[in-house]
């Protein structure tokens, strides 16, 4: 049986898609020996050669780069040609991204992670022609995962009935463990990092709500508490505002912005900080709470379905619209010890529910599946 994956989306930085591909999807092909996989890539992600180095994965090069849509059109056009040339029996494609052309003779399945860019594109043309994109494509596929069922009842209630399954996302667990103290004092010592800080992850986009943060952390600073925040993101939407607000609130001691770090950096910044604070106002899931229980972090978090779907209302959450509920909510929880070890005690518990073990098993499942519905 033949499988294809086709993650022409992903690039050599780091983002929650690709955390979700390298754990859940290098398990789902262990565990499926007898079937071929083959990876469709473009040459801006080339350690997945290394990571999927497995006798049952071939790989299928895109020479084209998705740094804008018409070249993903494009791009598109040379991958739907290219497979239904080269192979005469396929079991599967799944799709990470759009737009995709629909192949016959197999199933079809996308993955979607969120509805980003209907809610957050500038202009409302733009959100209408992305709806009605989202439901060309949703009507092509066989199959839908999405990675929370806050997402599920969201896509439902936007798109009607579809064929949907929620594989939540996962860590390694692991890999945050492997990382020694010598290793993380090199980081440490390179990006000259505080005793103390507090850090956020997440491409510098609107719906990341870090003009709100920063302006909490300026509420911090006017009542003599003074934090140390640092930002890792790609650029994106907000990258201008976000420094012009740094500089206008004086803040260029308290804030700082980092990009470009690979996957382990990010990793040892967690180890480092004090306090994790999610302050986004929509996502789909949010791989960095998992992150931050495998860093045995304190968590503060906007006050959002999904949020509180991860976490069980077990921590600590602010009114993303509001800077001074974010101030008080980091300021509580970094004052209180005794809050903060319940919070680390129950991220040591609940992330298992997201272990690769457990969520492998319902990709399996979803696949091994596939043709008996």
């Amino acid at each position: 049986m033949n499988y294809i994956l086709d993650v022409s989306t992903l690039d050599a930085y780091s983002s929650g898609a690709k955390q979700r591909f390298v754990t859940l999807y290098a398990e789902l092909i262990k565990i499926n020996k007898d079937k071929q996989f083959f990876i469709v890539h473009t040459p801006d992600y080339k350690e997945v050669k290394k990571i999927f180095n497995f006798k049952n994965v071939s790989f299928v090069s895109n020479p084209i780069s998705q740094e804008n849509y018409l070249k993903k059109l494009v791009s598109v056009i040379y991958i739907f040609f290219y497979i239904n040339i080269k192979f005469k029996k396929l079991s599967a494609v799944e799709y990470f991204t759009l737009p995709f052309l629909k192949t016959n003779n197999c199933k079809n399945i996308f993955t979607i992670h969120d509805l980003r860019k209907i809610y957050f594109s500038n202009f409302f043309i733009n959100k209408i022609a992305f709806k009605f994109f989202f439901k060309y494509f949703l009507k092509k596929v066989d199959k839908v995962i999405v990675v929370s069922k806050s997402m599920k009842l969201e896509m439902s209630k936007i798109f009607g009935k579809l064929d949907i399954s929620v594989v939540y996302n996962t860590i390694d667990k692991k890999s945050f463990e492997k990382i020694s103290k010598k290793e993380i004092l090199i980081v440490k010592k390179k990006y000259n990092l505080p005793k103390k800080f507090i850090l956020s992850v997440g491409h510098l986009e609107k719906r990341k709500n870090y003009l709100r943060l920063i302006e909490a952390i300026h509420i911090l600073k006017k009542t003599k508490y003074d934090v140390k925040l640092f930002i890792i993101g790609q650029k994106a939407d907000e990258t201008h505002k976000i420094s012009l607000l740094i500089k206008k609130l004086k803040l260029q001691s308290n804030v700082k912005v980092i990009s470009n770090l690979n996957d382990y950096e990010v990793k040892c910044f967690y180890k480092l900080a004090k306090l994790f604070v999610f302050p986004s106002i929509y996502e789909g899931f949010g791989i960095p709470i998992l992150e931050s229980m495998a860093s045995k972090l304190p968590i503060v978090l906007s006050d959002t379905k999904v949020f509180r779907e991860i976490t069980e209302n077990k921590y600590s959450y602010f009114d993303q619209y509001d800077p001074l509920s974010i101030a008080n909510n980091i300021k509580f929880v970094l004052m209180n010890r005794e809050i903060q070890k319940k919070m680390i005690k129950y991220g040591n518990r609940r992330i298992n529910y997201f272990s690769l073990n457990f969520q492998k098993k319902k990709l399996d499942s979803f696949y091994n599946n596939l043709f008996f519905k």
